[in-house]
């Protein structure tokens, strides 16, 4: 089952939906207690995961003396997500004319739309990326490329991160190559990857983007407006079908990328150079 849990999480499902729904599949009911123990999701979180996969078509209860639950059938399940899907492909595609209708909105009402938030100096977009990494979950996705608010001289991962991973969140990362120093940039990477982060790269990504647990989207725009140079402002909106349309795009962007060693090869930087 190992084989299809990317591809389940490349479909919209987090990495603990798609475990418990690849050991659903192996026989007809489990209780609670043995699916946390063959997907190996913690006891605490085991009912929220099989509440969401029921929401999403994907499982059963049984009810009785004890809860049973069990997978449905892929060929109906699936049909239903791919609907899903398609729907927020077609969203995705007229992206910015779905956001305009809403920011304008909150532009004309008296009081801001809860779900979007906007930060324009770095100390506040690092703070804000921090609270949302130290309350995710399940996992975060994140494009990420120059100008940086943060320090990129630090070759180790953060402490909000470090201490995000250690509850068990996985990060995947795509990070634009850096020409000006491609020999550091590469050493950085592979320290990233020793440090538990997914690490892929590319050459060009369009945006910085960050994607927390499905849930709420962190991504910014430079602020032509201002006279400092690469003046950056970061939007924050709390969307679910907006974060798990992007989701789609960052995973698109993922099968092309390569991996850090990929990336040494291509520019023949060798295993020496990254010793600093």
């Amino acid at each position: 089952m190992e084989e299809y849990l990317d591809k389940l999480v490349k479909s919209g499902l987090t990495e603990n939906e798609a475990k418990v729904y690849c050991c659903l599949l192996q026989k007809q009911l489990f209780t609670a207690t043995e699916i946390s123990r063959c997907a190996s999701v913690n006891r605490s979180r085991i009912y929220s995961v099989l509440d969401s996969l029921q929401k999403k078509g994907l499982c059963i209860e049984k009810l009785g003396k004890v809860r049973k639950f069990e997978a449905v059938n892929p060929e109906v399940a699936f049909d239903k997500l791919i609907q899903q899907q398609n729907a927020k492909i077609n969203m995705l595609k007229d992206l910015s004319k779905t956001l305009s209708p809403v920011y304008n909105s909150q532009m004309q009402n008296s009081s801001p739309l809860d779900f979007i938030e906007v930060y324009g100096t770095a100390p506040s977009i690092i703070k804000k990326h921090h609270s949302l990494e130290l309350a995710a979950q399940d996992c975060v996705l994140s494009f990420c490329k120059a100008p940086y608010a943060m320090n990129r001289d630090e070759v180790k991962i953060h402490d909000s991160q470090w201490q995000s991973m250690q509850k068990g969140v996985t990060f995947k990362s795509i990070y634009e190559v850096e020409p000006e120093n491609k020999e550091f940039f590469a050493y950085r990477m592979q320290k990233y990857v020793e440090g538990g982060e997914y690490i892929k790269v590319a050459y060009h990504l369009p945006i910085k983007l960050h994607i927390f647990d499905n849930n709420t989207v962190m991504f910014s725009m430079i602020n032509n407006l201002s006279d400092s140079k690469n003046q950056l402002t970061y939007m924050v909106v709390e969307h679910k079908d907006l974060a798990e349309a992007l989701v789609t795009t960052f995973y698109t962007y993922w099968e092309n990328a390569i991996t850090v060693a990929e990336f040494r090869e291509r520019e023949n930087i060798k295993e020496r150079n990254l010793h600093k």
